[in-house]
């Protein structure tokens, strides 16, 4: 299966070529409409060609963009079951956070949410867990992974292949996300993931690395390239 990543602001948008078309996810904060449609053409994607936008979470960085992308390419928007419910609360755009960094950018980001714009996710279609993505073309289906959200959503392939959302970062190595809404709930979804022994994994934020490297995971704080020697 041949993959495309599109980096707009630091959140990747994959393309994923199926038997008919293309599944695009994650399309990507406010803003980086324009990003995505040039490095999909880039990739010799039509609009057309797009058969489904999946969002793997509700948070903004990953699914600002969806509402233009849908217009562009006429494709549906799709999230897990509860996701765009969990976005209505601008509150939930920065769960708790795993680092001191990440705590002083989420109390600032509280202080100021009130006085930004902000627009909730909004999906056509809600998907499950292990729902097929055969329909759209791609021979994958849906897994369940949260953690970093209530609702967040991975792709599996048969060439194992995880399209991982925000389960991990991979800045400098792979690690926790500085975020999580629930901290027991991340344990869980990881050691689903050690279960499913992905190939490589391909994260919301960072470069694609090995499953094998999962095993074992660092903390948030590795993000940062202080830490790292």
């Amino acid at each position: 299966m041949r993959i495309h990543r599109i980096t707009a602001r630091e959140t990747n948008c994959y393309l994923l070529w199926g038997r008919r078309g293309v599944i695009l996810i994650d399309p990507g904060p406010p803003g980086s409409t324009a990003t995505i449609i040039a490095g999909a053409k880039e990739a010799g994607v039509r609009a057309e060609d797009v058969r489904l936008i999946l969002i793997t979470h509700g948070h903004l960085d990953h699914y600002g963009a969806a509402p233009e992308i849908g217009e562009w390419s006429g494709a549906p928007v799709a999230a897990y079951r509860g996701e765009p419910e969990f976005s209505q609360d601008r509150r939930n755009a920065l769960p708790p956070a795993q680092t001191l960094r990440g705590s002083l950018v989420r109390g600032t980001y509280m202080l100021l949410a009130p006085m930004t714009h902000f627009t909730p996710l909004e999906a056509d279609l809600l998907l499950d867990d292990k729902s097929d993505l055969l329909d759209y073309g791609l021979e994958a289906w849906t897994v369940l992974l949260p953690g970093h959200s209530p609702g967040s959503m991975g792709v599996v392939t048969p060439d194992g292949d995880l399209f991982a959302g925000d389960l991990f970062v991979n800045y400098t190595v792979p690690s926790q996300p500085i975020y999580l809404s629930d901290a027991e709930a991340w344990q869980q979804s990881y050691e689903r993931v050690l279960e499913l022994r992905p190939r490589m994994i391909y994260p919301g934020h960072g470069e694609p690395f090995p499953g094998v490297d999962l095993d074992p995971i660092h903390p948030a704080r590795y993000q940062y390239r202080w830490w790292v020697r």
